[in-house]
C-alpha cells in the first residue's frame, strides 16, 4: 500500500465513508477507490485535486510531504452541524487563503480586523 493509499483510507475511515460513498462523493467508481487505497493506481492531478478539496487537506499531505493536515479532519458528525452559512463561510476563508499574497491583502485591507 503507498502512502497516498494509506492516507486516503485514513481520510475515508475518519469521516465513516465507505468506498462507494467517497467514490460518489469525487466523482468515481468504488472499485477505483480500492485501487487508489491498494496502490495499485494512482489519481489523475484532477482526481487528486478532488480528493485533497473534499478532505479539506493539501496534495502535499495525501502525497506525504506534511505530517499534518492544513486543517484538521473533523468527523463526519461534526460537519452535520455546520450550517449552510458556515459552510460557505469556510469556502469563502479557504478561497482566500488560497490568492497571491497581493491581492489577499488588499482584500483585507477593505475590511481591517474588529470591525464588521
Amino acid at each position: 500500500m503507498s502512502i497516498l493509499g494509506i492516507n486516503i483510507r485514513k481520510l475515508r475511515d475518519s469521516r465513516s465513508l465507505t468506498q462507494f460513498h467517497l467514490g460518489e462523493k469525487i466523482g468515481v467508481a468504488e472499485s477505483t477507490i480500492s485501487l487508489y487505497e491498494s496502490g495499485k493506481r494512482e489519481p489523475d492531478i484532477a482526481t487528486l485535486i478532488n480528493i485533497a478539496d473534499f478532505f479539506r487537506v493539501s496534495i502535499d499531505y495525501l502525497l506525504g510531504r506534511e505530517n499534518l493536515s492544513t486543517t484538521s479532519v473533523a468527523p463526519a458528525s461534526q460537519i452535520a452541524e455546520l450550517s449552510q452559512e458556515d459552510l460557505a463561510l469556510l469556502e469563502l476563508a479557504r478561497q482566500l487563503k488560497n490568492l497571491p499574497e497581493t491581492d489577499r491583502k488588499e482584500i483585507e485591507s477593505q475590511n481591517p480586523r474588529g470591525q464588521a
